[in-house]
């Protein structure tokens, strides 16, 4: 799942070829999931196919996963794994240009519902304004959605604070944002945990829902990343009469998503394999982290130790998604070399 690829999918109109139709042009090969990522998995399956070809007996045992919604979450990587698929390192053909990316951070979809009072919109003057506080005064509204202005400003200063006093060496400094995607503000909160009434501005709302993307370090951890934000809901409910009774509720795994961090050590046997094997070629690659999120979470929350690489292309989720065909040829030829210093050969 990759922040900067995910998107509505294009009309066939708008492209300039059948996007599934595998075209070849000026040494592309155009299609839809083209370079994301069944280019990845053509070069992983045919670099099995050349080290069988050419009857190497491997020592070690190889297998090819090709698994199921990545994009939605990883569910496929993750009944693998808990099916037992495991091994000692698993290498991910995600499009990487040829670098060779051995750590990623982590990722926590989560929802914070804020929940306010309901009342008349002609009785707002009866919340905001000083009114004497006898019998006969109507029980004042709470604005949820005022509470969760408040509440979205508290945040942006919360991921500032982690940003600048955090970082990895191999990522983009600030890559360990929080994304405020989705905001349902209204009344009556429903079955569903989203309110009711959206619709109607005469009411005061009294909920709202706040879907977060929120990303932390590769050497960081969950459950200390989850323990930290929660006390910031506590600390932010605190400095609000209303809150400090009603705080916020943080619902973590949204939509059953949740992806570890990765941190295979850049002199991981794995990671000098593809970079030896990728300068062979006469091309040294960077070793980078990956700023998005992928299915090498998953095993490496496992304990299995993981590398990102892949040959390079463009277009993902869009109009004229395309593979570089040299790159895909390149790509298998390292990951066939590198499987073969992996796993060993048997004499």
């Amino acid at each position: 799942m990759r922040p900067y690829r995910r998107g509505a999918r294009r009309r066939p109109a708008e492209w300039s070829v059948d996007p599934f139709g595998g075209d070849i042009r000026d040494g592309r090969l155009y299609g839809r999931g083209s370079i994301d990522m069944k280019g990845g998995v053509a070069a992983c399956v045919a670099a099995a196919r050349a080290i069988r070809r050419a009857g190497i007996d491997l020592e070690g045992r190889l297998a090819i996963h090709a698994v199921v919604d990545e994009e939605a979450g990883g569910f496929g990587a993750m009944d693998a794994v808990k099916k037992g698929k495991l091994a000692k390192a698993v290498l991910v053909a995600e499009p990487t240009w040829g670098d060779v990316l051995p750590v990623e951070g982590g990722l926590e979809w989560a929802r914070v519902t804020i929940r306010g009072r309901s009342a008349h919109s002609a009785l707002r003057y009866n919340e905001i304004y000083p009114q004497r506080h006898d019998k006969d005064r109507l029980v004042p509204g709470v604005n949820a959605i005022e509470l969760a202005a408040r509440f979205i400003g508290a945040v942006r200063q919360y991921e500032l604070d982690r940003t600048r006093a955090r970082s990895h060496p191999l990522l983009p400094l600030g890559m360990n944002t929080i994304n405020i995607g989705v905001v349902h503000g209204g009344a009556g909160l429903g079955e569903n945990g989203l309110p009711t009434v959206m619709t109607n501005p005469a009411i005061i709302p009294d909920a709202v829902v706040l879907d977060l993307d929120m990303k932390f370090l590769p050497d960081e951890n969950s459950a200390d990343y989850r323990r930290d934000f929660e006390s910031f809901v506590h600390h932010f409910a605190q400095t609000d009469a209303w809150l400090r009774d009603n705080p916020p509720d943080i619902q973590w795994e949204l939509g059953g998503l949740h992806f570890p961090p990765l941190n295979t050590p850049a002199d991981h046997p794995l990671v000098t394999s593809l970079v030896a094997n990728k300068m062979r070629l006469g091309k040294a690659p960077e070793v980078r982290g990956f700023v998005a999120v992928c299915d090498a979470a998953h095993y490496a929350g496992a304990g299995v130790d993981g590398v990102i690489y892949g040959p390079s292309g463009d277009g993902f989720h869009g109009v004229d998604e395309f593979i570089d065909i040299g790159s895909l040829v390149e790509t298998t030829k390292v990951i066939a070399a590198t499987v073969i210093d992996w796993c060993g050969v048997r004499r």
